[in-house]
């Protein structure tokens, strides 16, 4: 009995130093999650009655899945993989574990060009999410000529320490326009605090095309980003325009960051949280990181949001203040580790 357990064991490590391995693991904890998700809510239904009432019209839940549970289940599916992956694209760019785009002010800057279309132009949903990658691509812009030192390098301390005064100048130029509009948009506070409540199709259709051509960017920039874990001179000597290629990595993080912001507000952490996690289990190579990492930001968002509407039920928690709660002590953590 001791050697077939041993052998099984062995085997099973084995089977999860494959990075590959991840990928389905994170795969299936998105699929679980989603399952629970839909079958969960102010009428449980068990997984076993779950598959009837998705494809079966005469279901007495068939609409409630369909017009509630299951596209809020798709938009945080998409924030999950959004702000994952951004991270890891900032991570990458600015070669430091501690960026997010939450705490490096991209998503607050995505929050205010956000915010603009929607207080100056509420008949333009569709203009949402390119508003707030103009703001997220601005907020980048300026982190990174404000943690550029005189030669021309940036230190880890020198980028969070930018990141953080963005966020909080951005972040009283939310609440002032909050406050000062408060009569146009009585729901600003769950998106100042990010919340999937009352998320529809027609948000996951906003979701949608930034969604995709930022997946499509970061598949054809795989092999780049694995030569920006080069010092830049290696990558330069590999044929890498360095410059060129952390700005369109940026870019790219800032789109993605965009269309989560759009539909579910001010969410941060996910992108510390995950990527980290993931990099600790697939390691650096981008091939296994990046599929992984979407995977379970997905799947982390989807079930902190279970969590958030279910823990204290009839009350409702938004999403973005639960992820504080976990990312927080994270952060804290990355920083007294990598911190000198």
């Amino acid at each position: 009995m001791n050697a077939l357990v041993w052998q099984v064991r062995s085997r099973a490590e084995l089977l999860f130093e494959q990075p590959m391995a991840w990928t389905v693991v994170t795969g299936l904890a998105l699929i679980a999650a989603g399952a629970l998700a839909t079958a969960r809510g102010a009428v449980d239904l068990s997984l076993l009655q779950l598959p009837a009432s998705i494809v079966d019209v005469g279901h007495p839940f068939h609409g409630v899945i369909w017009d509630v549970r299951l596209p809020r289940v798709a938009c945080g599916a998409l924030v999950g993989l959004d702000l994952a992956l951004a991270g890891a694209l900032l991570q990458t760019t600015v070669r430091n574990p501690l960026a997010d785009p939450g705490i490096l002010g991209v998503t607050a800057g995505a929050g205010v060009g956000a915010l603009l279309v929607i207080l100056f132009f509420p008949g333009h949903g569709e203009w949402v999410p390119w508003a707030g990658f103009l703001g997220a691509v601005l907020t980048i812009t300026v982190l990174l000529g404000l943690a550029a030192s005189k030669d021309g390098q940036t230190g880890a301390l020198r980028i969070v320490l930018s990141g953080v005064a963005l966020q909080a100048l951005l972040f009283a130029l939310i609440s002032l326009m909050t406050y000062v509009y408060a009569d146009r948009a009585p729901a600003f506070t769950a998106y100042v605090v990010g919340s999937l409540n009352g998320l529809g199709w027609t948000d996951v259709q906003r979701m949608i095309l930034p969604t995709v051509l930022g997946l499509l960017a970061v598949a054809a920039y795989r092999r780049t980003l694995n030569l920006l874990l080069l010092d830049d001179s290696a990558a330069s000597g590999v044929g890498v325009p360095v410059v060129r290629a952390r700005l369109g990595a940026a870019v790219v993080a800032a789109l993605l960051t965009a269309s989560a912001v759009s539909a579910a507000g001010l969410i941060g952490f996910v992108g510390l949280v995950v990527p980290n996690a993931i990099r600790l289990l697939v390691g650096p190579e981008h091939g296994a990181l990046l599929p992984a990492t979407a995977l379970g930001g997905a799947a982390l968002v989807i079930f902190a949001d279970l969590i958030a509407r279910t823990a204290l039920s009839p009350l409702e928690l938004p999403v973005g203040a639960l992820l504080s709660m976990v990312g927080g002590p994270y952060f804290l953590y990355l920083l007294w580790k990598k911190l000198p």
